[in-house]
C-alpha cells in the first residue's frame, strides 16, 4: 500500500483549509498500525516528510484508545461495585428474614395450637397400597420419566404404552388396568397421526381410550397447569403424558433447582388431584447416561426408565433405572417396524422379553416364603390376614407386615380383604418358568 499522495496542485505540503488527502491517509495508516500492532512497519512505508505527522497521529489515537479503555474500566468498576452492594443488601435482607422466622418459631414452640396426627406401626398397614397401572412397571398416583438421547424412539415406546393402557391390552405380557390416557404432544405434533396409524396397522386394532392435546402445556404457567388439572380431573384421565419435558418447561432453566422446583410442585398437584400416573418424556445428553437437568425432578420421581436404541438392528431397549414402590423390572426389548411403505415406525415387542426368571425376582426372606406358602394353600378361597395368621400361629400385626412386603414384591395380590398368589409368587415357590401360568 502506498500512503504518499500529492495534493491536487502537486504540492506535498499541508492543505491550507482543514485536513487534506495526505492527512486523511496518514490518520488511516495510524489506525491500521494500531489495529495490526506494527507501527514501525507502516511508518517505514511512508515518505520521510510524513514521519512526523504519522508519529503525531499515532500518539493521538493511542491517547484516545487509552481514554476509551479507561472510561470502560471505570464503568465496569462501577457496575461491579453496584452488584456487590446489591448482593450485600440481599444477603442482609435474607439474614433478617431468617432471624425473624427463627424468633417466630421459638415463640410458636411453646404456644397452643394444632399438632400432627401420627400413625403407629400397626396403623401403617391400614394405608392403601399403590394401585397398579401396568403390572410390575407403573402404579397410579405416581410421577415417572422415560428418557434417552435424541432420536432414540422414546415417543414410539410411550405411545405404545399409552395405547395398551387406553385399550386395556396387556403390555406385551404385563397386565394393565384399563384407564383413560391424556397425551400432551408438545413435540413432533405433525407426526402423531402417522405414528398412531402405524401402531394400529402393527396391532391390527384401532387405538382407543387415548386423547391427544396438540400443544405444549407450560408447567411454569399457573393458568396452563390449572387448565390441565381441570381437564384431567373432569375427564377421568389416569395416565397423563407430557412429551417432552423440555417443551413443557420453556423459559425455565432446567439446571436450576429452584425453577425445576416449581415444575415439581405443579406435577405433584397434578398427580394428587387426579390420582393419575404422570409421565415425562425427556432427553439425556447425546451419549445418554442420565436425564438432562437438575436433580430436583429426579428426586421427585417414583420411577425412571432409560431408552437405548440400536439403529443398525432397528431395535430399542427400555431399562429400569429407579423404582420406589416396585421391584426393578427386567429390560424390555422392542423391534422397530414399518407396517406400510412410506408410513411411520412402530415398536413391536419381542415376545420372549417379559418371561420372568428366578434370578430377576426380588429375594424373599424365610418368613416371607413361609407366609407365601400359606397364601398359596388358601388360594382356592382366598385367605384373609386373619386366616393366614391362624395357619401360621402368629400375631396378626406381624403377619400384616409380611403380607405388605410380599405385595410390594409382586408375589401376592389382594382382592378386597383376601390375598392370592400372583404369577411371580408361583415362580418363587417353584423356581421354574412353568409356574408362570395365566390367571
Amino acid at each position: 500500500m502506498v500512503f504518499s499522495q500529492p495534493y491536487a496542485d502537486g504540492s506535498p505540503s499541508a492543505a491550507p483549509d482543514g485536513e487534506g488527502p495526505v492527512d486523511t491517509l496518514i490518520s488511516m495508516a495510524a489506525s491500521l498500525a494500531l489495529r495490526d500492532g506494527n507501527p514501525d512497519s507502516v511508518r517505514a512505508q511512508l515518505p520521510p516528510q510524513h514521519h512526523a505527522a504519522f508519529d503525531m497521529a499515532l500518539a493521538v489515537q493511542e491517547m484516545r484508545g487509552d481514554s476509551a479503555e479507561g472510561e470502560e474500566k471505570k464503568r465496569l468498576s462501577l457496575r461491579t461495585q453496584d452488584e456487590i452492594e446489591k448482593r450485600r443488601a440481599s444477603r442482609k435482607a435474607a439474614d433478617e428474614l431468617a432471624a425473624e422466622e427463627k424468633a417466630a418459631l421459638y415463640a410458636a414452640a411453646d404456644a397452643d395450637g394444632d399438632t400432627f396426627t401420627l400413625l403407629s406401626s400397626a396403623e401403617l398397614d391400614e394405608l392403601p397400597e399403590a394401585e397398579p397401572l401396568v403390572e410390575g412397571f407403573l402404579v397410579k398416583e405416581s410421577l415417572i420419566r422415560l428418557y434417552g438421547p435424541p432420536k432414540s424412539f422414546k415417543s414410539f415406546v410411550m405411545l405404545d404404552l399409552a395405547a395398551c393402557i387406553g385399550g386395556g391390552i396387556d403390555w406385551h405380557g404385563k397386565k394393565v388396568v384399563q384407564s383413560k390416557v391424556l397425551y400432551v404432544v408438545a413435540e413432533g405434533v405433525r407426526g402423531i397421526k402417522r405414528r398412531v396409524r402405524a401402531w394400529e396397522a402393527v396391532n391390527k386394532r384401532a387405538m382407543t381410550g387415548v386423547h391427544f392435546y396438540e400443544r405444549a402445556v407450560q408447567l411454569g404457567d399457573r393458568n396452563d397447569v390449572s387448565t390441565l388439572i381441570r381437564t384431567a380431573k373432569r375427564g377421568g384421565y389416569e395416565f397423563i403424558i407430557l412429551d417432552t419435558q423440555a417443551r413443557c418447561t420453556v423459559g425455565l432453566e432446567e439446571n436450576s433447582a429452584s425453577e425445576m422446583g416449581v415444575v415439581v410442585a405443579a406435577l405433584d398437584v397434578l398427580k394428587e388431584v387426579t390420582g393419575a400416573c404422570v409421565a415425562l418424556v425427556h432427553h439425556s445428553g447425546a451419549s445418554g447416561g442420565r436425564a438432562r437437568g437438575s436433580t430436583a425432578i429426579l428426586g421427585a420421581l417414583d420411577a425412571e426408565f432409560e431408552v437405548e436404541a440400536d439403529k443398525d438392528s432397528m431395535s430399542v431397549s427400555v431399562h429400569t433405572r429407579a423404582q420406589k414402590d416396585l421391584a426393578e423390572a427386567p429390560s424390555v426389548d422392542f423391534d422397530l417396524v414399518t407396517p406400510a411403505e412410506g408410513g411411520s415406525l412402530a415398536v413391536r415387542a419381542r415376545r420372549a422379553w417379559y418371561q420372568p426368571r428366578p434370578e430377576d425376582l426380588a429375594p424373599l426372606e424365610p418368613r416371607e416364603l413361609e407366609t407365601l406358602r400359606v397364601v398359596d394353600t388358601l388360594a382356592g378361597v382366598g385367605g384373609t390376614a386373619s386366616d393366614i395368621a391362624k395357619h401360621l400361629g402368629e400375631d396378626m400385626h406381624e403377619v400384616k407386615v409380611v403380607l405388605s412386603s410380599l405385595h410390594r414384591k409382586g408375589a401376592i395380590r389382594s382382592k378386597g380383604s383376601a390375598f392370592f398368589t400372583d404369577k411371580l409368587g408361583r415362580l418363587h415357590l417353584s423356581g421354574t418358568l412353568d409356574a408362570v401360568r395365566e390367571d
